[in-house]
């Protein structure tokens, strides 16, 4: 299995419009997707910066996420969110 970390900025101001998107779009998108296995997200208000977590099946689903969501990038991107290189490694521990 491979895990995908995404960092992120957002804007603290616009934060229960980008939650609403992850909770109605961006989560329900992930779990349709071939080799989803989880998400998590967390955020650190004080310093408006977060992180997205995904695991996937193999290299290619988690590589290959941000192009599968389309547009759906722009949507989050434009309620304030500004998306970092996401890194992905192979996932040798899980508890």
């Amino acid at each position: 299995m491979y895990i995908r970390v995404t960092p992120f900025a957002f804007d603290l101001a616009r934060e229960e419009k980008t939650l609403r998107i992850v909770d109605e779009q961006l989560i329900p998108a992930f779990q349709q997707m071939p080799g989803f296995v989880s998400y998590s997200g967390g955020l650190d208000r004080a310093t408006q910066r977060g992180v997205a977590v995904t695991i996937w099946d193999n290299m290619e689903h988690a590589a290959g996420l941000r192009t599968a969501l389309g547009g759906m990038i722009q949507e989050i991107e434009a309620a304030g969110v500004s998306f970092e290189p996401a890194q992905v490694y192979e996932l040798t521990r899980q508890a």
